[in-house]
């Protein structure tokens, strides 16, 4: 029996996932997270700042001293939405390369998505559906027709930056980015499917907080799911803490993380939610056992 880690850069932390092979499928032995918050350290040019290049070294660092202790044969260190948007991305995994002897993967909008849709198939049966999977610095949107990807989009916006767009700059109104977006989603899909029958919202990242209070087998309204989105949109800072669920660390971006949303429940009749905590590294790994799945036949 073999160890391996599987390293997640992602926007607001890194995760270290210890894997193993047991029964000719892989399976999650071990994780251990680093709270980072890359993307306050990405400046308005999309340059990730040395404080941010830091912390990454630091974490990696970190994770080394897991892997030995799990005498890890191998490791894959991959990095989502922030990385990617860094202007400065090729120098930084160069730099990391040189000082640590590690080799950062940064994956393109399309493989995130696709990663992610295969961790939901892995632990949902969903014939037709929108998945949306918000991040701090991107949103990864895939629509599911016939329980297969009929359209994956990543989008350079996620609820960490949005929420520094819109609501710590009193001067732009996030209104007109719904509708933008909105206009966006029904132009695309109406060269391609019929939104119709796409009545079921899964949903990953921050807004979850909201979602998972309401997610039912009743059939939901559209209009009183897109005013409550609206409502807990236009409260204050105080408003939040008075809440009590939504965690203390996820109040600066809570509110961005909610406008993909209120485009996504405008184009599409959603009726029923489905709520996931789901990662890429499960993609990842559900990968990796559909092809020893597949050599295996």
């Amino acid at each position: 029996m073999h160890y391996v880690s599987i390293i997640e850069i992602g926007s607001t932390s890194i995760t270290c996932t210890i894997c193993k092979k047991e029964k000719g499928l892989w399976c999650t032995v071990a994780r251990k997270k680093a709270q980072v918050q890359l993307v306050d350290r990405l400046t308005r040019q999309s340059i990730l700042l040395d404080r941010g290049i830091k912390k990454i070294s630091w974490a990696l660092q970190q994770f080394k001293k897991v892997e030995e202790a799990y005498v890890c044969r191998g490791s894959f260190v991959f990095a989502t939405g922030v990385l990617r948007l860094a202007k400065n991305r090729f120098a930084i995994v160069e730099e990391i390369k040189k000082k640590l002897h590690i080799t950062i993967h940064i994956l393109s909008g399309h493989v995130e998505a696709a990663l992610g849709y295969l961790a939901l198939k892995d632990k949902t049966v969903l014939d037709q559906g929108v998945l949306v999977d918000t991040g701090g610095a991107s949103t990864e949107l895939t629509v599911i027709s016939q329980s297969r990807p009929a359209f994956f989009h990543s989008y350079s916006f996620g609820a960490s930056t949005l929420s520094k767009q819109f609501f710590h700059q009193t001067s732009v109104d996030w209104r007109y980015f719904v509708d933008q977006l909105k206009e966006n989603l029904q132009w695309t899909m109406q060269k391609m499917l019929n939104t119709e029958s796409f009545s079921t919202l899964v949903t990953i990242g921050d807004p979850h907080y909201f979602l998972q209070i309401k997610e039912t087998e009743e059939v939901l309204s559209g209009g009183d799911l897109r005013q409550q989105l609206l409502e807990l949109v236009e409260k204050d800072d105080e408003s939040y803490r008075h809440l009590g669920w939504i965690p203390k660390h996820r109040m600066p971006s809570f509110k961005g993380g909610l406008l993909p949303l209120l485009a996504v429940i405008e184009v599409f009749p959603i009726t029923s939610i489905l709520c996931k905590q789901l990662t890429i590294t499960e993609g990842i790994i559900t990968a990796l056992n559909v092809k020893t799945n597949t050599l295996s036949l």
